[in-house]
């Protein structure tokens, strides 16, 4: 039977889509059920944890474990550089990851037939706007444990109120209803109020916590409206829109069943470069090392967002220096050091994973790829300065920091091609891939002895 675009035609397409689900739903094998019914229960049971512990900590649990005593006065203000930070993430992640997808099968049996769209995708849009509550009131939470705020249940609830504005931008923005740089906007207004933040409470100026329930009932009645207005307007959203974020999700799926992390940072890099659109053409001096060195650079002049990870490294150092322990620093210094040198290293990444481009170059492995490292050796080393000059720099400790993170990075950038018909160990609670796990140490095994060392010299 022919569907037409008539009132008629509407409840046949949704009989034949719920009629299509619940077949689906009852040939499901019966081990696949009760893996997914074992999977619910263990993540109910740990976000239900989760929740105890954010709520029976007292305020100062992390200032008296990892933090150094903070300032009565200056807590708060690190409590809402946190904050911020964290909204300024959840922002660029949300825009990033739709936030609202479907699968191809929907997409193209469904969606395209003359169904109601609001019908179907409102579910998924109700599901999103309290994921982006629950996000935020953890946000809330985090801060209110950084400032070391007692009366911490209004802060929690501005910080749901603000996850769920987030993520209603980010529908609306699917919606063809708010432009498409408002959330670049707005992830741009809370990375610069993190950095405020964390300047004055570096210099010393003190910014209060929410501690009533004025601002919380402020809030959710400006956010309230822009939730219910996303919900309302779900059906202008197009099937263009929906395919936004569907290879984020699909690579990030891929990278946690198949345990490699690259997967879903490189679509993510793709979709960074197709922004770009088209770059000039560019001569390189001559000589191999000088051209790799130059081509290197010219990645980051022509996509400078790398630049920006760095600056924001050196403020989370600067931050983390201001609030941790010597030893947790040091830490946190090696953690952020090998970021930005695998994020300055991604033209060794490339090399490393193109051997056609290795062979037409004409030069052995070690003479190609230590060009590379120049760029991301560079910059870790400015960040490792940068972020130990407001302390006292010890020496052994910064080249511990700078040599562990750039070892590490060039570890994980040349590791061979993933082999997953390596050597699985048989136990009593099932089995165990001792050479997947091998392989997948190649760069975080050096970040261990590196904190190793750190630990013995601090």
């Amino acid at each position: 039977m022919a569907l037409t675009d008539t009132p008629a035609s509407i409840p046949t397409v949704r009989t034949v889509y719920s009629l299509r689900r619940s077949f689906e739903r009852s040939h499901i094998p019966r081990s696949h059920r009760e893996g997914m019914i074992f999977v619910s229960v263990l993540g109910a049971y740990v976000c239900g944890g989760l929740v105890w512990w954010l709520a029976t900590r007292p305020p100062t649990a992390l200032t008296e474990s990892l933090l150094f005593e903070v300032d009565r006065e200056q807590g708060p203000t690190w409590g809402w550089a946190v904050f911020a930070i964290l909204a300024a993430v959840a922002t660029a992640a949300s825009r990033s990851l739709g936030p609202v997808t479907t699968g191809g099968d929907t997409a193209w049996w469904v969606l395209s037939t003359p169904v109601d769209r609001g019908a179907v995708l409102r579910p998924r849009i109700l599901a999103v706007l309290c994921t982006g509550a629950v996000a935020g009131a953890v946000a809330g939470r985090l801060a209110a444990f950084a400032a070391a705020l007692g009366n911490w249940l209004p802060l929690m609830l501005f910080g749901a109120s603000i996850g769920l504005g987030v993520v209603a931008v980010a529908v609306l923005v699917q919606c063809r209803v708010l432009p498409a740089w408002a959330p670049h906007v707005l992830a741009a207004v809370f990375a610069v109020a993190g950095s405020a933040a964390a300047l004055c409470a570096a210099v010393g100026v003190a910014v209060p916590m929410i501690a009533t329930w004025v601002p919380v009932v402020l809030a959710w009645g400006v956010v309230l409206p822009v939730g219910i207005a996303a919900v309302s307007v779900c059906s202008r959203i197009g099937l263009a829109e929906l395919a936004v974020g569907a290879d984020m999700n699909v690579a990030a799926s891929v990278a946690l069943t198949s345990l490699d992390l690259s997967v879903l940072t490189g679509v993510a890099e793709q979709r960074a470069w197709r922004r770009v659109a088209r770059c000039p053409s560019r001569a390189l001096p001559m000589g191999r090392a000088r051209a790799l060195i130059w081509s290197d650079a010219l990645r980051h002049r022509r996509r400078p967002s790398s630049l920006l990870v760095a600056a924001g490294a050196v403020f989370a150092g600067w931050a983390l220096a201001a609030m941790l322990s010597p030893i947790a620093s040091a830490l946190a210094q090696l953690v952020l050091v090998s970021g930005v040198a695998m994020i300055f290293s991604g033209g060794l990444r490339d090399l490393s994973d193109n051997s056609e481009l290795r062979v037409m170059l004409g030069a052995g492995d070690r003479a190609l790829r230590i060009p590379l490292m120049v760029v991301p050796i560079t910059a870790a080393a400015t960040t490792a300065f940068l972020t130990a000059f407001l302390a006292a720099i010890n020496p052994v400790v910064m080249m511990i920091v700078l040599v562990g993170g750039c070892v590490a990075a060039y570890r994980a950038r040349t590791h061979p091609h993933t082999d997953y018909d390596g050597l699985i160990l048989e136990t009593a609670v099932g089995q165990i891939p001792v050479d997947l796990i091998r392989q997948r140490m190649r760069g975080p095994d050096v970040l261990a002895a590196a904190a190793l060392l750190l630990v013995l010299v601090s």
